[in-house]
């Protein structure tokens, strides 16, 4: 593992922070290029990263310290502050409920808003995994397969390399839902398949991961997530396809050509589009 990429006096780069910001920045990239489909100015979109990147990583560090030994975080404070430790079910959770609050405050469609996050949040989790294993944190467990890897100098055996399994599953996700979103027909649909995707990871590498384990079926807590986020996921899919349908000028489903608006802002009496 190389969790140091290079040091220069008391400065060392280190491998799962780069990686970590280079993830956010891609991602952040990719919903800039959507901006427009969810009616978000450049300054919007710059304000509500900065939001995202303070409480998401908040998220994060306190959804890791209560699902990974609260005790030893509060009999050793110091590494509350370490720069390891982030549950990306923390971000998700975090990130939902700020962009809820973002859309009311500023009257912006959030199943729209999501819609154009989530693809580069897929994108930046892929990115952010490869420097979870360059850093040797997040492994799985011990294997004779020919696919494991060393993650400690004091282990004489090797571990599945579960970040990898998240990245590449994590990258195929992204394409999917880039796929998705060149059809798509209302509201919510890519938000509603990236909870899908997110499931479908979590609970395939679960089998593989070093992690605490609980009864009934001996899963991991993020295993035992999907019993919530499926529900909602599927939720989301059936409420957008009937409340939040795209259409054209004309009445007509759109298929991204021109500019979209909400179907219940549609008079179908007059064939018009109401715009406030």
């Amino acid at each position: 593992m190389h969790p140091i990429l290079f040091q220069i006096g008391n400065f060392s780069l280190r491998a799962y922070g780069l990686l970590i910001a280079i993830g956010t920045l891609v991602g952040f990239w990719v919903a800039w290029k959507k901006k427009k489909d969810a009616n978000m100015t450049e300054d919007n979109m710059l304000d509500l990263l900065l939001i995202l990147i303070v409480l998401c990583i908040l998220g994060a560090k306190i959804t890791y310290i209560l699902t990974n030994s609260p005790l030893y975080y509060i009999q050793n404070p110091k590494e509350i502050l370490s720069g390891s430790g982030l549950s990306f079910i923390g971000i998700v959770i975090f990130g939902f409920a700020t962009c809820w609050f973002y859309a009311k405050k500023k009257k912006i469609n959030f199943f729209a808003l999501m819609d154009i996050l989530m693809p580069g949040v897929m994108i930046g989790y892929a990115i952010g995994r490869i420097g979870c294993f360059l850093n040797g944190c997040c492994y799985g467990l011990p294997t004779n397969s020919f696919i494991g890897f060393h993650f400690s100098s004091v282990e004489n055996f090797v571990r599945y390399p579960t970040q990898l399994f998240i990245s590449f599953m994590a990258f195929v996700f992204f394409f999917a839902l880039l796929y998705i979103y060149k059809s798509k027909k209302y509201h919510g649909i890519i938000m509603g398949w990236f909870l899908i995707f997110y499931s479908t990871i979590s609970l395939v590498v679960g089998f593989y991961r070093d992690m605490l384990r609980f009864p009934p079926f001996n899963w991991t807590l993020n295993q035992y997530s999907i019993f919530v986020i499926i529900p909602i996921a599927i939720f989301i899919l059936v409420w957008g396809s009937k409340h939040e349908q795209i259409v054209m000028q004309d009445g007509k489903v759109d298929e991204g050509k021109v500019e979209t608006w909400d179907k219940k802002k549609f008079d179908e009496d007059s064939n018009e589009v109401i715009i406030n």
